[in-house]
């Protein structure tokens, strides 16, 4: 089967419409290129299998995975998804094993990767230091530079570092960018270290100025209607053509994204496919 140039199919997420699928809070995109299929992130649980068997997508040959950062609604599907696939390589940061947790119930919890998994499955993990191409025009972008001041990581997010939990700066958080002449296609786990920030990340990464679609959590759920309509008004700088919204979003960002830019807007729920280059 010939792909399009990009084809990008929503395999978990918070929210399902299609009949047969489930939705749990995570997140799970599967892409297809003209020579490759990646598994972007992995959802919470085993419902990624389930889900791709309803969407006829065969985990077996997925060629690669990457991991947009260590948080459980992003990694807790690896054990599974390596029971039905034996060779495909897990592409993440180092930072992305540390211990983690939130307080955002009031209570602190675990919201880490398993711990055994990296010493069950040591060799599946390759850890991305730098930029890296994985198949013409997809890269893996590691390093998200700070360029919105009012983009800050939650206080409730915290690491384990020397003993301590300290507020998480996110150093394990990557994001990936499909670079074409008609645009930029971009894909962020979450976007804790800022949506806006990954988007100028992306533009000077690739010395590519448009962005022709963004796909994703934005981390927006919870944020005050000042900081939604901060980052609406910084969202003209970029002139963003498509958004397929999702997961972290929260509802109401997204009604704000959609009264903005209308059709523009897309809610990425499970099952969705885009096609960005189409």
């Amino acid at each position: 089967m010939t792909h399009p140039d990009l084809e990008i199919i929503t395999l978990v997420e918070n929210m399902a419409y299609r009949q047969g699928t489930k939705g749990e809070h995570g997140l799970s995109f599967i892409i297809n290129t003209n020579d490759q299929q990646i598994l972007f992130d992995t959802g919470q649980s085993d419902l990624l299998l389930a889900n791709a068997k309803q969407l006829d997508i065969d985990l077996s040959r997925v060629d690669s995975v990457v991991i947009s950062h260590g948080h459980y609604d992003h990694t807790g599907g690896l054990e599974a998804f390596f029971k039905v696939n034996q060779h495909a390589p897990v592409w993440l940061k180092p930072a992305a094993f540390e211990t983690k947790y939130s307080k955002s119930t009031g209570q602190v919890r675990p919201i880490g990767m398993q711990p055994t998994l990296f010493t069950a499955f040591r060799d599946r993990f390759h850890f991305v230091k730098e930029k890296l191409e994985l198949t013409p025009g997809l890269w893996i972008v590691p390093g998200i530079e700070s360029h919105f001041s009012f983009e800050q990581s939650s206080s409730k997010m915290l690491v384990k570092r020397e003993g301590q939990n300290i507020p998480d700066n996110f150093e394990d958080e990557l994001f990936m960018l499909f670079d074409h002449p008609q645009g930029l296609c971009i894909l962020s786990g979450c976007s804790h270290r800022g949506i806006l920030n990954i988007c100028k990340t992306a533009i000077h990464t690739s010395h590519n100025p448009k962005i022709r679609m963004l796909l994703g959590g934005t981390h927006l759920k919870g944020a005050s209607s000042g900081k939604i309509e901060q980052t609406l008004e910084a969202f003209d700088e970029f002139q963003v053509q498509q958004f397929g919204l999702c997961h972290c979003t929260g509802l109401i960002p997204f009604m704000a994204f959609w009264q903005k830019y209308g059709e523009q807007v897309r809610y990425a729920h499970v099952g969705t496919r885009f096609l960005p280059y189409d």
